[in-house]
């Protein structure tokens, strides 16, 4: 429709700039001229910025050729009546009331508009936080599910098919939700199983569990999941929605499995072990020990287990012990040493292997003991030395019995008849003494050969419980009065109520007498011996001292005075009392040490196990 304009004022402009953005494009006018007597009104400067054609006289615009419509934009009712006497036949006039519909449609569109763009905005918005959302789920490593109240499902996360090979479609049947990790076993049976859906809608609380998935639906090999379905409730406290997730686990499973397969192996080997294998923390707490260990203890290895040596052998030995589990710790290396161990009345010999045990940090976290028992070995292998000494003794014996013996009473026979012949010619002859010496040294080479023979038929002892502290007194009692003994003063300081021993009364008495008459010897026949008994401190064994005031033993010869034959007395010694004392000993699973520095006498220790309680 062909328009002029008259009143070029702000609303004449608004009008051209909705003309101009289409927002009229329905009235769709066309604009002949603008006209207003002011050329500087806004809406003529508008007009002749765009192109429109202005005028100043109505007259002229009013004989335009070819208007339809005019737009009274003035605002006066004495202009609008002289505009309707003016204005040609056929030409329509919009009056400036009417021309606010132009203003309110423009408010209208715009608020529209407005409604319109932010409208688009909140669905962009909503469709970006959406791909975030998704891209985040996406993210997660485990399977995410969201289903609603009605068992539809709304969400579902990427991990589903990457894990599973199954899309959304494959696990919704009818519209609802078919849970993938939701159904027992093939080969289990169904009665009473109960949907963890249900579960979670039934108690309004969330719901854990294990899947497992053989691998003929989900997938070609076998996998465990953590299954958690956890509920979603409104304000009202209406639950909305149901968030699964599954969480793979096969792996720590499989590593869970070979973890125990490992510790069941180990376990294996250590109880099937013959040697004695221990583990303790760094308080010396039993972590690991297998049965032999355990026996050392006459205990079961799950009784041991949290304990302490202090808790579980005397202390003595405990303190030995534990210093040398330190010793290991301190030097971060491994350590090899023999050990003795006095348990319930019984020696024992270990070959102790120990090393330190280090946690994935690489700090000390304890120490492994592993320790073979070669007491058996230890035993025949002294049994065997020990034969074959009383084999060489026997055979020395029984040669020098057939070799010597008859010379030597042919010598003495011989002998004691010329000094009988010569006493009786002749009293005062100086071959007298002569003879005599003959005579003396041949009795001292049937007493060696005599000594021999002792040694060589030295029996195992005959053992009974006895009190320590009675032989004792029984070697006393047969040596204070003899001669020999009257310048020798003794010392004699017993403890009372020791544990009685297992010996053999005459052996251990014959040792007595061996090692006090040593103590004689070695000072001279005048001194004084102190003889005393004591509980060891391990309490397991009872010990006896025979210390002297003689001149003490060299350093350089300590280790061969039990050796048989070897002697410090000369021609007054045949080198045996000292290696029977040792046989004696040893064949009581006892032991024997010397303590001696030279000019300070020497102190003979005998130690020997208690006898076991009942």
């Amino acid at each position: 429709m062909k328009t002029a304009i008259v009143g070029g004022g702000k609303g004449c402009q608004a009008i051209l700039e909705m003309i101009l953005d289409m927002k009229l494009a329905i009235f769709c006018p066309e604009i002949l001229a603008v006209v207003d007597v002011d050329d500087n009104a806004p809406g003529m400067v508008f007009a002749r910025e765009w192109g429109f054609r202005t005028l100043t006289d109505l007259e002229t615009a009013l004989a335009l050729p070819g208007l339809e419509l005019i737009i009274e934009l003035v605002g006066s009712d004495d202009f609008l009546e002289e505009l309707y006497r003016m204005v040609p036949k056929g030409v329509r006039i919009l009056d400036h009331v009417a021309g606010r519909v132009f203003w309110d449609l423009e408010s209208a569109t715009s608020q529209l508009q407005t409604e319109l763009e932010a409208k688009n905005r909140l669905q962009n918005r909503l469709i970006q936080d959406r791909n975030q959302l998704q891209q985040v789920l996406d993210s997660i490593p485990d399977v995410v599910l969201v289903i609603d109240a009605d068992n539809r499902l709304e969400w579902v996360n990427a991990r589903l098919n990457e894990l599973t090979g199954l899309t959304s479609a494959d696990i919704v049947k009818n519209d609802r939700f078919n849970d993938p990790f939701c159904s027992p076993p093939p080969d289990q049976d169904k009665t009473g199983y109960v949907c963890s859906l249900e579960e979670v809608k039934k108690t309004r609380r969330p719901v854990q569990f294990i899947h497992f998935d053989p691998g003929q639906g989900l997938g070609d090999d076998q996998a465990y999941y953590r299954i958690v379905v956890t509920p979603i409730f409104d304000r009202s406290g209406k639950l909305v929605k149901v968030v699964e997730t599954a969480r793979p686990i096969t792996e720590i499973v499989l590593r869970s499995r070979e973890t125990e397969e490992s510790e069941r192996r180990f376990r294996q080997f250590v109880d099937n072990a013959h040697d004695i294998i221990t583990m303790k923390d760094l308080e010396g707490r039993y972590l690991i020990i297998n049965r032999p260990a355990a026996d050392l203890f006459h205990m079961s290895p799950m009784d041991c287990i949290g304990r302490t040596d202090h808790e579980l052998v005397p202390e003595r030995l405990a303190d030995i012990i534990t210093a040398r589990d330190r010793e290991t710790l301190s030097q971060r290396s491994h350590t090899h040493c023999e050990e003795t161990l006095f348990l319930n009345g019984q020696r024992r010999y270990l070959d102790t292997v120990r090393f330190p045990l280090i946690n994935y940090r690489g700090d000390l976290a304890g120490v492994c003991s592993i320790s073979r028992d070669v007491t058996e070995q230890r035993d025949l292998q002294n049994a065997f030395l020990q034969t074959e000494k009383l084999a060489a003794v026997g055979k020395l014996a029984a040669g020098v019995a057939h070799e010597i013996n008859n010379p030597l009473t042919g010598v003495l026979t011989f002998a004691e008849e010329m000094r009988m012949d010569l006493q009786e010619r002749d009293p005062d002859s100086p071959l007298t003494s002569d003879l005599n010496l003959i005579i003396r040294e041949t009795m001292r080479c049937r007493g060696i050969v005599a000594k021999l023979l002792d040694y060589a038929r030295l029996e195992r002892p005959t053992r009974q419980t006895f009190d320590v502290n009675r032989i004792i007194g029984r070697a006393l009692g047969l040596i204070r009065r003899q001669a020999d003994f009257h310048d020798i003063d003794f010392e004699v300081d017993l403890a009372q109520a020791l544990p009685e021993v297992s010996l053999d009364p005459g052996q251990i008495q014959q040792v007595l007498l061996n090692l006090i008459i040593n103590a004689t010897e070695a000072m001279d026949r005048t001194g004084r011996i102190v003889i005393f008994s004591e509980l060891c401190k391990d309490g397991q064994s009872v010990a006896v001292t025979v210390a002297d005031q003689g001149p003490g033993i060299p350093d350089s010869i300590r280790e061969q005075i039990f050796e048989p034959f070897f002697s410090t007395k000369g021609e007054k010694g045949n080198g045996l009392g000292l290696s029977v004392v040792k046989t004696i000993i040893d064949q009581h699973d006892g032991q024997i040490r010397v303590d001696s520095k030279p000019g300070q006498g020497a102190s003979f220790i005998i130690e020997l196990p208690a006898a076991q309680r009942p």
